[in-house]
């Protein structure tokens, strides 16, 4: 007995299974988005006084700070928009392996990075369990690992660039 939709076609078996994936990478790309979002308007909440939230200051005149957080900003920027290519796709039935993977993985490393500089630059509070900096970075570990490590990811990537199959490149 098979638990599922009926348009799952059993016959294709590991491929059927990796089609899914095309479909859930773009989704936990999207969590990832997330999660560093908010630990990303956290900081600059934290820091609000020291940015300038119109962007007006040349970026070689701003603080260390308001540096790394615009680099971040823009980090998550290519990020959100690889996912929004890659679930538009996906929603249009268009094949999508490869860009599943390519925004999974961007997605995955920069929330992991983003979480973990949020944490840095909030200094004691960051590591603090009542501040939810902590939980995100806890949190944007997994998202960069399920769905596909960095290097499966890659390597699926690779596969679609070159046109080689699994047994061809391993």
């Amino acid at each position: 007995n098979l638990l599922g939709h009926a348009e799952i076609d059993v016959a294709k078996g590991f491929a059927g299974v990796m089609e899914t994936f095309d479909n859930t990478r773009p989704l936990v790309a999207a969590m990832a988005i997330g999660c560093s979002k908010a630990s990303l308007e956290r900081i600059k909440e934290i820091f609000k006084d020291q940015l300038d939230t119109d962007y007006g200051t040349p970026y070689l005149q701003t603080s260390h700070i308001a540096a790394q957080i615009y680099r971040m900003e823009a980090e998550w920027e290519a990020a959100r928009l690889l996912m929004l290519k890659a679930a538009w796709m996906a929603d249009n039935r268009k094949p999508n392996s490869r860009e599943a993977s390519i925004a999974k993985a961007k997605a995955g490393r920069i929330a992991n990075e983003i979480t973990l500089k949020c944490v840095e630059l909030a200094s004691s509070a960051g590591y603090s369990e009542t501040e939810l900096l902590e939980k995100w970075a806890r949190d944007s570990k997994i998202l960069d690992i399920f769905e596909g490590t960095q290097q499966i990811q890659q390597l699926i990537i690779a596969r679609r660039e070159l046109g080689k199959s699994s047994s061809e490149l391993k």
